[in-house]
């Protein structure tokens, strides 16, 4: 049975939970196939869980995402231009317009030169089809590096289909300058406590809880069944201090373990996972935590890959507070 097959059909057990903390434990609580809760604990209305089926578009210009991140991350400028078309444009966050993939890839260059070892995460917010031959892409980027504190932007992308592939024929980019409330670890202070959600006899809670002196938030996962308990993994949230940011470090009793750099959004965070399974496969994803009131949270994990096979996006989860 290949990759994806296997772990979409995995229930809820202990190697199912494992697989879904590493794609940063938010994720975890997204693996429950079912009827999602309301935030009193009740079945939400069956059309609630209907998840629209990503177009053509969308999956390609989301593929496209993940390839340009492994050239970035390869520090390979070639490659990197070769995701726009000849004529294609790109304005960076100092407004700055190069125009064609030749003046692209020789900025790029010039850039890997001076910021060797640069990574950089890709969240992709939304992408609409315009006919068949246009697509129009919002998104979010860090840009880490050894040296650097991280970069963030916001991006529009206009993709055009030429000669069966898409390529970006215009990137706009804009300075993300990070929120106050990113650099302040009391904006999840909302999350302390116990918070259970239940599927199909099997009960996970998620506790979180101040260390001493509140400068991080440990963070636990309990499963039962019937009358067996088991602690899963254990993440310690707190503030960088060299970047500045909010990060989450995960750790698995199987071995596993993940990194994570939360940012602010509407009503939540979202949280950019990168993992190490225990048998030394890859896994990254983009995890959403949004907050209903004080009784009831959602969570969702979308862009989710496990050693470059993309899994679908996990269906929304609600958990509520005991």
């Amino acid at each position: 049975m290949n990759l994806l097959l296997r772990l979409t059909r995995s229930g809820l057990t202990v190697s199912a939970f494992s697989l879904f903390f590493m794609l940063d434990s938010a994720a975890l609580q997204a693996q429950f196939q079912r009827t999602p809760l309301t935030s009193n604990g009740e079945p939400a209305a069956a059309e609630a869980q209907e998840t629209p089926s990503p177009t053509d578009a969308e999956t390609a210009v989301k593929k496209v995402a993940e390839k340009f991140k492994q050239a970035f991350d390869a520090g390979n400028a070639e490659k990197v231009a070769g995701f726009w078309a000849p004529e294609g444009e790109y304005i960076d966050g100092s407004g700055k317009r190069l125009a064609g993939r030749a003046e692209i890839q020789k900025m790029y260059t010039e850039y890997f030169k001076n910021n060797k070892d640069a990574k950089i995460q890709i969240s992709v917010d939304a992408v609409r089809e315009i006919g068949d031959q246009l697509a129009i892409e919002e998104g979010r980027t860090v840009v880490t590096g050894p040296e650097a504190p991280p970069a963030y932007s916001r991006y529009t992308a206009t993709h055009m289909k030429q000669d069966g592939q898409w390529k970006m024929v215009s990137v706009n980019e804009s300075v993300a300058s990070p929120s106050a409330s990113q650099i302040n670890l009391k904006d999840l202070e909302w999350l302390i406590g116990t918070w259970t959600t239940e599927d199909q006899g099997v009960t996970l809670k998620t506790i979180y809880r101040w260390m001493p002196g509140k400068k991080f938030i440990e963070r636990t996962f309990v499963t039962t069944t019937g009358k067996k308990s088991q602690q899963i993994g254990v993440q310690i949230i707190g503030i960088d201090p060299l970047s500045g940011d909010i990060m989450s470090w995960t750790f698995n009793a199987d071995g596993s373990h993940a990194i994570g750099i939360w940012m602010p959004v509407d009503g939540g965070w979202a949280i950019e996972s990168r993992g190490v399974m225990a048998n030394g496969m890859l896994t990254s994803a983009n995890n959403i935590v949004t907050k209903i009131d004080d009784h009831g949270c959602r969570w969702q994990s979308v862009n989710r890959f496990v050693n470059g096979t993309e899994l679908p996006d996990a269906l929304e989860v609600v958990s509520r507070r005991d």
